[in-house]
């Protein structure tokens, strides 16, 4: 690539708040769930193990039974209530919460979800960056 010798407007898709990924193989993600890449860079339901946190499934992404990318899925980053598995309370407003299943954040742990913007009796309110 060269460096730019004229105007050359950009496109802000989404506003880098939406992406559309590769399903894994032989993976269901469920609307609304949470959603990470593995190694490869293929979603995958949110698990403690997986490599980067990418944000929630807009709509069910079916390739239980396809090869990797068969499906892909859609997936939006931003603030979203997510279930509290009773480790996180107000004292974690501001500071990361971590992975514990698609549906489910936690005090500590190895994936960070996000930052903890509110807790509330429904859940935590998690802002995916």
């Amino acid at each position: 690539m060269t460096a730019l010798a004229k105007n050359a407007p950009r496109t802000a898709p989404t506003h880098g708040r939406r992406f559309r990924d590769p399903v894994a193989a032989a993976t269901r993600i469920f609307a609304g769930a949470m959603v990470a890449l593995n190694a490869a860079g293929n979603a995958i339901p949110a698990i403690p193990t997986a490599t980067r946190m990418r944000g929630v499934a807009l709509a069910e992404a079916d390739n239980s039974a396809g090869a990797i990318g068969a499906a892909s899925v859609e997936i939006e980053r931003g603030p979203f209530l997510v279930a509290n598995n009773g480790t996180v309370n107000r004292t974690h407003i501001g500071g990361n919460v971590f992975v514990l299943d698609d549906n489910t954040v936690a005090a500590t742990g190895t994936l960070v979800a996000g930052k903890c913007l509110d807790v509330m009796p429904e859940g935590v309110v998690v802002e995916i960056l």
